[in-house]
């Protein structure tokens, strides 16, 4: 759930048959055994019905109805929707199923390590099972008490995650360049940028090219660094982010960033340019978390600063 919820709870912040199955459970699954779902398509949020208060003693994952689809294996990235409700009263506080896309999941030792409970339960399950999941939320002092909540997952799809992306080399990123297969730049007269986009498909790993070069110091892992910068999907164009558009560079981490970030600027100097074409498994995947940009990200960075870790 600390993952689940670390991808959903922004969205609850701004916003099938019927009847339980003999199916998986983990946890203190007791918590969960009034838990109903009824109706509901891969489009439309079910009916979530339980006997309230639910008294959130531990963490507990429970199919509630099997799905019919193929069986969920190790290793695969699944896509769902989910519905979100107060433990106390069964109240509503959100779904994706009316404020977003279907959200990823990928069934590596990252999610299994932080959430053991609902790694077991979806791994045998089948697509299409409606999956109910909870773990307490501690009290954090000087706040006020965090609402209790009880999760239910409907598993849309389950895949192979993509391959792993690797950083092309100098070479490839020119020749990449010289066929016209990426992005170009022309800054106006405040200093932003404005991208043009290629028609060809983007490359499937990361592409560095670095546009001017800076004569600071090299960039570590490790460093937080400041940046002015200006995001864009590949798909469509769109740009999401931009730091310009704000007025004042940004401060990052780049232990706390996209992949993408963290390999395509460690090791470029202070001062320096920088375009990243990021491949989705190292921006925000495809589909995306809520909120977030899918697919193929292009950056044009701007290296103001480094700060380097204590």
């Amino acid at each position: 759930m600390r993952k689940v919820l670390t991808i959903l709870l922004p969205l609850i912040l701004v916003l099938t048959a019927c009847g339980p199955s003999e199916g998986k459970s983990a946890g203190a699954a007791e918590i969960l055994d009034s838990v109903k779902v009824s109706g509901g398509t891969d489009k439309e949020a079910p009916t979530v019905e339980f006997e309230s208060p639910l008294e959130i003693t531990g963490v507990a994952a429970k199919t509630i109805t099997e799905g019919k689809g193929a069986t969920i294996e190790e290793g695969q990235q699944l896509t769902f929707h989910a519905v979100f409700l107060n433990a106390e009263d069964g109240s509503a506080l959100g779904d994706t199923y009316t404020a977003g896309e279907p959200q990823p999941l990928v069934l590596n030792e990252e999610f299994k390590t932080g959430d053991a409970e609902l790694y077991d339960v979806l791994v045998g399950s089948k697509v299409g099972s409606q999956v109910a999941y909870t773990r307490p939320q501690d009290a954090v002092e000087g706040q006020p008490a965090p609402t209790q909540q009880v999760i239910v997952l409907r598993v849309l799809s389950a895949e192979a995650p993509a391959p792993e992306p690797e950083i092309l080399s100098p070479e490839a990123v020119q020749e990449l360049e010289d066929k016209g297969e990426l992005p170009t730049f022309t800054v106006d007269d405040k200093g932003a940028p404005e991208i043009s986009l290629p028609e060809n498909d983007p490359t499937s790993d990361l592409a560095v090219k670095v546009l001017k070069e800076g004569d600071g110091e090299v960039v570590e892992e490790t460093d937080t660094i400041t940046a002015n910068y200006s995001g864009w999907r590949w798909e469509d164009g769109e740009n999401f982010d931009s730091s310009y558009s704000r007025g004042e560079p940004a401060e990052f981490p780049l232990t706390g960033v996209i992949q993408g970030w963290t390999k395509g600027l460690a090791g470029q100097k202070v001062g320096s340019t920088v375009m990243l074409v990021i491949p989705a498994p190292w921006a925000y995947g495809d589909p995306a978390t809520q909120g977030r940009p899918s697919g193929t990200l292009v950056f044009y960075v701007e290296i103001v600063k480094r700060t380097p870790a204590e």
